[in-house]
């Protein structure tokens, strides 16, 4: 294929050519709008961000997360009790960043989510920023008739017996007795019929 040439447009004697004069009224429109478009994306941003950090409530909006809400507000499981201690949700799911919540924010308004919640693995490392070790742990409830935290078995973790938004489980009284002692919270759940045992000790 050829290429054609552009017509050469000849001028004559004393004309000259016509120079388009740049238009500034209608780029300061756009360099404004532009401007006013981020300041409103920034400012909309942090606010997501501000209320995704200090208002449960703001995660109770997709109702797939109201019983959670729930229970850390009016329960007696351990998010509650966490709860009264003024550690917020984000202080436990700070791998949830504002992407992950616009993506599913965008899950939620198509209608796209899973109703069911899957149970998310957490390490000993997330408990350890606020409680330091198990062995720090284990001396500050030294004062119980039979300390939980000093455990023969090395391989415990807190999530044996800890579940954030479930009923704790008494892991020990399967073979001992714990002198009448219970977990905080409501019902105690046997480690027999624990759907999310790791391993047997």
């Amino acid at each position: 294929m050829f290429k054609r040439k552009p017509k050469s447009v000849t001028l004559t004697e004393g004309e000259q050519p016509v120079k388009k004069k740049f238009d500034w009224f209608k780029f300061s429109i756009i360099v404004n709008v532009a401007i006013i478009a981020v300041v409103v994306v920034a400012v909309a941003s942090m606010r997501i961000i501000n209320e995704s950090e200090t208002n449960p409530g703001f995660c109770a909006n997709c109702h797939n997360m109201e019983k959670y809400v729930n229970s850390y507000l009016n329960g007696s499981t351990m998010d509650s009790v966490h709860a009264k201690a003024n550690v917020g949700c984000k202080d436990c799911h700070s791998d949830y960043t504002l992407v992950a919540e616009i993506s599913s924010g965008i899950t939620y308004i198509t209608g796209n989510y899973d109703e069911s919640m899957p149970r998310r693995k957490f390490s000993e490392e997330m408990c350890n920023k606020c409680h330091i070790s198990r062995e720090y742990h284990a001396d500050r409830t030294d004062y119980l008739v039979r300390n939980p935290h000093w455990s023969h078995w090395p391989d415990l973790k807190c999530t044996t017996c800890h579940l954030s938004h479930a009923n704790q489980v008494d892991y020990c009284s399967q073979c001992h007795d714990n002198g009448g002692q219970r977990l905080t919270g409501g019902e105690i759940i046997p480690r027999a019929v624990n759907p999310w045992a790791d391993n047997t000790h």
